[in-house]
């Protein structure tokens, strides 16, 4: 009886110390996630009068549309990455030409007026920390394939 006592409290103990780790790691934000915010604090502005109506371009650059097909690309790619099971190079840069080539037709479809180089900045920085969230070192993968680790988008990018 006491072993399957010690049992339950050490799986209760492992099961409460994972869900404290996931909650102090910082996840990568989605970009259109921080699009949307602006949208909110520019119509809060100019709900205060602290900006001027002309002056409130985010809910104009990102339409709901162009947000929602932000995030069925974001949808697919989180899905890769959290389905690489084996991390090998090969496996890593398939899923980065998967995101790029799907921003690029994203970017196409909207007479690459989508992705300016604000966007394409955080975008960047959003495949990047997803990947390196799921235990990826893409400063290694970079190396041995005689990149910098900030170019490892430009093969296939258009934006």
């Amino acid at each position: 009886m006491q072993r399957a006592e010690s049992r339950d409290v050490q799986a209760f103990w492992n099961r409460s110390w994972r869900q404290m780790r996931l909650r102090w790691v910082e996840l990568a934000k989605r970009p259109s996630s921080e699009w949307r915010e602006g949208i909110a604090e520019e119509a809060r502005l100019v709900a205060s009068g602290a900006l001027e109506q002309d002056f409130a371009v985010t809910a104009k650059l990102f339409p709901p549309d162009l947000l929602q097909r932000f995030d069925d690309v974001f949808d697919a790619f989180e899905r890769n990455v959290s389905e690489l099971t084996v991390k090998s190079d090969t496996n890593v840069l398939a899923v980065i030409q998967a995101v790029v080539s799907m921003l690029n037709m994203l970017n196409d479809e909207y007479d690459s007026d989508a992705i300016a180089t604000g966007e394409r900045d955080v975008l960047c920085e959003y495949i990047d920390r997803t990947i390196s969230e799921s235990g990826v070192d893409l400063d290694a993968l970079s190396a041995r394939h005689g990149l910098v680790r900030d170019d490892l988008t430009d093969e296939w990018r258009t934006w």
